[in-house]
């Protein structure tokens, strides 16, 4: 980068100092110069027209670029970070999800640059959520309005799990810090574009595993959350918030979303 800036000052000022001194042609510019230091120097060699004859002359420059600065420049790297966490919902009864059995994984492919202790990344990324009933009784799409009942489990059988499912495409726009070798955090939001949603519930029956699902169960198409990690060098902690419900209120219970858990 100097070497650009001090070329283009040496043509300017070397042609303006031979025109001042009937410098009849300029041959070569040489510069010097730490590359790090702002200062320079630039020998012009040329030469002089003096009463029709021909001599060689030195024109000796010597300035600050003033307006220079070293520019740091980026390390561009792509990275893959895989996520598993717990979510934890504020729900009501009788949609009072289970923490334990109401899983989040995700993975993000990040376009990150670094300068200095600072990077900033962005990129597509995937999320798999469940939101998990464990009781007696079971989630249920009503065929004719599209509504979502509760509802309970056919006589005889075992109850084992009532799955609220959603898959998202994430959108992470993240800022992270690395205070000390290695350890550090990142903050930034998680735009999520929310493709699909379905219910699954898990019983046995006579002695066979049996499943029930129902798919398009009217999840919100666009959520943004906010995510905090904290980095302990080869593994992270993460905790992630959804203010936004995630499943449409006309049919769902409004509920926020707490997600705990470690990335690698």
């Amino acid at each position: 980068m100097k070497q650009i800036f001090t070329a283009l000052f040496a043509i300017v000022f070397g042609t303006l100092s031979a025109s001042a001194q009937n410098l009849d042609t300029l041959l070569v510019v040489k510069t010097t110069g730490a590359n790090d230091t702002t200062r320079t120097e630039v020998e012009v060699l040329a030469r002089v027209d003096t009463l029709g004859t021909f001599d060689d002359g030195r024109v000796h420059l010597d300035f600050d670029i003033p307006f220079y600065r070293k520019i740091k420049m980026y390390n561009h790297d792509l990275v893959g970070s895989f996520y598993v966490g717990s979510n934890i919902t504020d729900s009501k009864a009788p949609f009072d999800f289970s923490p334990q059995n109401s899983m989040e994984f995700a993975f993000y492919l990040l376009d990150s640059k670094t300068m200095g202790r600072s990077t900033f990344s962005w990129g597509p990324g995937f999320t798999w959520r469940n939101y998990a009933l464990t009781g007696s009784s079971l989630m249920m799409k009503d065929d004719t309005d599209g509504s979502i009942d509760m509802g309970k489990y056919r006589d005889g059988a075992t109850p084992k799990v009532s799955k609220l499912r959603v898959f998202s495409i994430n959108i992470p726009l993240l800022y992270s810090c690395d205070v000390y070798h290695g350890f550090g955090f990142t903050v930034g939001p998680v735009v999520s574009l929310n493709a699909g949603s379905s219910i699954v519930n898990k019983y046995m029956m006579n002695g066979e595993k049996m499943k029930d699902k129902y798919k398009n169960v009217h999840c919100n198409t666009v959520t943004v959350d906010a995510m905090v990690q904290l980095h302990l060098k080869y593994f992270s902690i993460y905790a992630k918030y959804s203010p936004m419900s995630v499943m449409d209120k006309n049919y769902w219970p409004e509920f926020q979303t707490w997600t705990v858990g470690i990335a690698l």
